[in-house]
């Protein structure tokens, strides 16, 4: 139901963990489209496996090898450090019935732990008893040693022992393990097996993902990647000895000496890609679950047309300052001071003081009804009582700090249709930030995945609003930016655009204008010349797509 709160118009829907994922896997449908698709979402892919890991408990995977002190210390201090009630599980190891098992928990006898506890049965019976799980009803933390990830999964899948796993993650502890403690870790496992692997079920702590441990050390990238090839929707992370990933929801971060290696299968259109991640490197499930299935799509031919805003006006500011006549311009071409405006917000709550401020500056600037309606999710996006709040729109200001936030919550949804509604209506469609690069039709440097590739599966394409555009700001003045540069080898027909801090451009038709205090630079490679042509632009400038020229205000007058 929508709530006024303030100025602000929230459309809330409550999911639970179930209902969650398969909106996540309606977010997964939109990939590349022709041009004329543009704003209409394709059903016609399959739904992705669930993309998160414990809603409120938290996983340290770690890879294997000789562990830092500080890898396992963080098991202890997330499961409550002196207060930790912690259970050791050596079923993995093969000292798991010898006295020499002593040696490889004397760590955690040696910690200041409220309570310790091994735990191990080769027998499912005794694992399924009340009594053999009795520990774990009232632990904080369970930690897998390594060993045959197989003889954990023979043992404790489908008992009452993998029920109060779960059931302890549910309550907020950790689950921690290392080698075959982390192969064990999500719902498909490699149980055996090298350079072919033999693939089976895991726990299914974390959806979405196959691990391997030992990455780099025993050289398992080739086994990662024939697994992932079978099951490409999976999401392969390679995990180093003496490296851990923490899994929170579907956040993921890096601790240790090496890396984890993020691998996505071979398909008929792309070759393996791979990723790493070093220590304090932070990922998004949701997000690589994300650039798989994308990955799965054919790739599309984008079909290129001139640069042009065939109805209504767009204003894109480089930044977040706007320019004072950026503002009245975008006024202007809402309808006036008596037109109704609406901030589209995608940060949410976190960015209220900054759409705050945007909106004072609307009113200050003469206009007597502006609203703010934050859009965080693709429900929020397609639900009705948006559509009917924004039919009569003059204006839209997008306002968004990161433009993976705006391709998760709008791209091909209802809002984006509203946007384009707009714009059919004669109206405006502004943006600071993110909502400025989503109005062009590529996205670079866009990734929410660490990488120094400019272009990610996924997240490479914006709304098209300027059709055969990409975007870079704030940029170094007197260079053009470098990913205009790269982007120009790979995409000579795209226009590509930089523009600095509080400057903006006005865009109608095949023009655009400069606004504001500093630079625009236009890098055009559509043109007979060998390299791309290169302009810089100042306030008062315009440039004709058309033409691909620019012309000063003089001459366009």
């Amino acid at each position: 139901m929508a709530q006024k709160r303030g100025a602000t118009l929230k459309f809330q829907i409550c999911l639970g963990r179930a209902a969650w994922i398969a909106a996540v896997a309606v977010l997964m449908l939109v990939t590349m489209e022709p041009t004329e698709s543009r704003g209409q979402s394709s059903e016609n892919n399959a739904p992705p496996q669930a993309v998160f890991g414990p809603d409120k408990g938290t996983l340290v995977i770690c890879g294997g090898g000789i562990l830092p002190e500080a890898l396992r210390g963080k098991v202890v201090e997330l499961a409550g450090g002196e207060h930790a009630r912690v259970v050791v599980i050596s079923t993995a190891s093969q000292t798991a019935d010898t006295p020499d098992i002593e040696t490889y928990v004397a760590w955690w006898r040696q910690q200041k732990l409220a309570e310790m506890t091994i735990l191990h049965t080769r027998s499912r019976d005794m694992a399924d008893t009340e009594q053999f799980v009795e520990p774990l009803t009232r632990a904080t933390g369970v930690w897998f040693m390594g060993g045959n990830q197989a003889w954990l999964i023979d043992t404790y899948s489908g008992t009452r022992t993998e029920t109060e796993m779960h059931k302890l993650l549910e309550r907020g502890g950790v689950i921690g393990g290392t080698s075959a403690g982390a192969a064990v870790m999500t719902k498909t496992m490699i149980r055996r097996g090298s350079p072919t692997a033999e693939v089976g079920r895991g726990f299914g702590f974390l959806d979405g993902a196959v691990v391997d441990q030992h990455f780099v050390r025993r050289m398992r990238q080739d086994r990662l990647l024939k697994v992932i090839e079978q099951q490409p929707t999976l999401v392969g992370l390679g995990i180093d000895e003496g490296t851990a990933l923490l899994v929170q929801g579907r956040r993921l971060s890096v601790l240790g000496d090496s890396e984890v290696r993020v691998c996505f299968a071979r398909t008929e259109s792309r070759e393996p890609l791979i990723e790493s991640l070093r220590n304090g490197d932070k990922a998004d499930m949701r997000a690589l679950c994300r650039v798989a299935l994308t990955r799965q799509q054919p790739r599309v031919q984008r079909l290129l047309t001139a640069p042009q805003v065939s109805e209504g006006t767009l204003v894109i500011v480089g930044g977040d300052a706007v320019p004072n006549e950026a503002t009245e311009r975008f006024v202007a071409a809402a309808g006036g001071t008596d037109a109704t405006i609406a901030l589209m917000s995608i940060d949410g709550e976190s960015s209220e003081v900054a759409d705050a401020e945007l909106m004072d500056r609307l009113r200050k600037a003469g206009v007597k009804s502006v609203q703010r309606v934050e859009v965080t999710s693709r429900q929020q996006a397609d639900d009705p009582k948006l559509a009917a709040l924004l039919k009569t729109i003059g204006g839209i200001w997008l306002c968004g700090a990161r433009p993976d936030s705006f391709v998760e919550s709008c791209l091909g949804t209802g809002a984006e249709q509203l946007c384009r509604d707009v714009l059919r209506r004669g109206g405006v469609i502004g943006g600071t930030a993110a909502g400025g690069l989503m109005q062009g039709d590529f996205l670079l440097n866009a990734s929410p995945i660490p990488t120094k590739r400019m272009m990610m599966d996924g997240y490479d394409r914006g709304f098209g609003f300027l059709p055969g555009v990409a975007i870079a700001q704030r940029w170094q003045k007197g260079e053009t930016p470098l990913e205009l540069t790269q982007l120009q080898q790979e995409h000579p027909q795209v226009v590509g655009l930089g523009i600095e801090d509080s400057t903006a451009l006005i865009v109608r038709g095949h023009t655009m204008e400069v606004v504001g205090k500093n630079q625009v630079a236009v890098l055009d490679g559509a043109s007979d010349s060998a390299s791309p042509r290169s302009s810089v632009l100042q306030a008062g400038d315009r440039y004709d797509f058309k033409d691909r020229a620019r012309v000063s205000r003089k001459e366009s007058e």
